[in-house]
């Protein structure tokens, strides 16, 4: 094991002069300062208290990985003491199409009509179906598929999925599809209005390059299959079961120039079954909103003022009267809550929905489309409710729960700092609506990406939140060549199919300006 050389700095003797410094300052910005300096304090005395003890109780991987919090947390400090750091969020400009601030110029670099993304060896998808009608249809593609893949090549895919005016993405269930589903994630933030998205599920028993897959593994799994569908989902995005009509909506919406949320059932698009309570709406704001207006606490409130509320609020994409009532008439899930006869009143104005109304009509209205492309999720400029309000979000999963709640949690607490944390042994779709609530009440969001756990699920919501511009720091530890993920020793190749999922997002919050340790 290679030793590392800790340079110890002072951060408790700085730590008061820093908070008398930035008391003055704006909330958002002394806050973040706040909560970066106090986390270097944290993992200094944490540090400091190990050195005396035996550390054996969270092993000494957890222990580099403290070390390495340490280093990390200090080095951002001294840069928010000299006053050189700037907000994350406010480095990196939200852009709904996905491209980035510091690409080459187009001149300098192919651009293709599609990439073609997701599993790669052994899957023949690409060479049997895709590539053939491509070319047939004289579309240009870009295919990372290579027989021997290396690190350096991820640099080439993201810059051929930087250009590519569809992104065609293929969860085939002969691999595991570790880096497939955090770069689709990532995408269903970044690129929702060009992203299209083929799941063939995973079968219990089924072999992956002839090892058989475990129940344990087949869960792992079928879970990060099921979160990335909620992501997408949240977003809009269409998902097919079929390649063969996946290309057919590429080409109709290359043709057309249409974005992927215009496809309809028609096209062969799979029903979104996500419900107005998972879609990510704010319940906890939109409850707030409603009781602004319910003065009188009757329990309903006026539509058209409801519609205003949103408008500003929400960002709904209505515009008019008219077409908020062809929203409300268009929506099954709204019209399944009217009374009957609701829409017969002849005066709009004098129409009252119920607090459940209420969310049907923003959920509807949120996820409307502009006419000059798809309204983004917004992490940056947001309405939360004071009472909701967080310094901190911890998200760990597995052992890491036992670290965060015996010495984490009283440590961070101690120094005045409020948090969320995780209380769960793996994200899912169940708990998923929320836990992004509260990392998005959160000024910061901490995820921990373990070792002693394959990990899939929560480096999808890590890709996923960084496109979202959510103020994020991750942690991101390799799995050793002999790892155990709960009694099961993974074999070599998984190993090596789960870290490769690792760096493709370390790779991507490097690039996104996001801290990485």
């Amino acid at each position: 094991m290679q030793h590392r050389t800790i340079v110890k700095v002072s951060v408790p003797d700085r730590l008061p002069i820093a908070l008398r410094t930035y008391a003055s300052s704006q909330w958002v910005a002394g806050k973040e300062r706040y909560v970066m300096l106090s986390l270097a304090y944290w993992v200094h005395m944490y540090k400091e208290w190990r050195l005396t003890k035996n550390y054996s109780i969270i092993g000494p991987f957890a222990y580099i990985m403290l070390q390495e919090f340490y280093i990390f947390v200090t080095e951002l400090a001294h840069l928010c003491s000299e006053r050189t750091a700037a907000s994350m969020s406010a480095t990196r400009l939200l852009h709904c199409d996905g491209k980035g601030t510091n690409n080459k110029s187009s001149s300098n670099r192919m651009a293709y009509e599609v990439f073609l993304g997701g599993s790669c060896n052994p899957t023949t998808w690409r060479s049997e179906i895709a590539i053939p009608t491509l070319q047939r249809l004289g579309i240009t593609y870009y295919n990372p598929q290579v027989s021997h893949w290396g690190p350096e090549l991820i640099a080439q895919e993201y810059e051929a999925k930087q250009t590519a005016k569809v992104l065609l993405f293929v969860m085939d269930n002969q691999t595991r599809n570790s880096a497939g589903i955090i770069e689709a994630a990532q995408l269903a933030a970044t690129r929702r209005e060009s992203l299209i998205l083929v799941i063939y599920p995973y079968r219990q028993g089924q072999t992956i390059l002839d090892e058989t897959v475990s129940i344990q593994e087949y869960c792992d799994l079928m879970n990060g299959l099921l979160v990335l569908q909620y992501l997408m989902e949240r977003q809009r995005i269409p998902i097919f079961e079929s390649v063969s009509v996946a290309l057919n909506c590429t080409s109709k919406v290359l043709r057309e120039e249409i974005n992927v949320q215009d496809l309809h059932a028609d096209d062969g698009v799979r029903p979104i079954k996500i419900s107005f309570g998972q879609n990510g709406m704010d319940l906890l704001m939109l409850r707030e909103i409603f009781k602004s207006m319910d003065m009188n606490d009757s329990g309903t409130v006026n539509l058209e003022e409801a519609w205003i509320a949103l408008q500003s609020s929400v960002k709904c994409n209505v515009s008019s009267m008219p077409e908020l009532l062809s929203v409300v008439n268009k929506s099954e899930a709204y019209r399944t809550l009217m009374d009957d006869g609701f829409l017969a009143k002849k005066d709009p104005t004098e129409l009252r929905i119920n607090f459940e109304q209420f969310c049907a009509l923003a959920t509807e209205s949120a996820w409307r489309v502009k006419s000059n492309g798809v309204s983004c999720e917004n992490w940056t400029n947001f309405f939360v409710p004071e009472s909701e309000k967080r310094d901190l979000y911890v998200g760990v999963i597995g052992k890491d729960q036992f670290w965060l709640e015996t010495t984490a949690i009283p440590s961070i607490e101690s120094s005045g700092l409020s948090l969320y944390r995780s209380s769960l042994n793996e994200y899912n779709v169940k708990v998923l609506p929320q836990e992004l609530q509260r990392m998005k009440n959160s000024l910061l969001i901490l995820l921990i990406v373990p070792q002693h756990s394959r990990g899939i699920t929560i480096m999808a919501l890590a890709a996923h939140l960084i496109g979202l511009r959510a103020k994020l720091v991750l942690c991101v530890q390799t799995l050793p060549e002999d790892c155990v993920v709960s009694g099961e020793k993974l074999t070599e190749q998984a190993v090596k199919d789960y870290n490769r999922g690792r760096m493709y997002l370390s790779d991507y919050a490097t690039r996104e300006g996001v801290p990485v340790f």
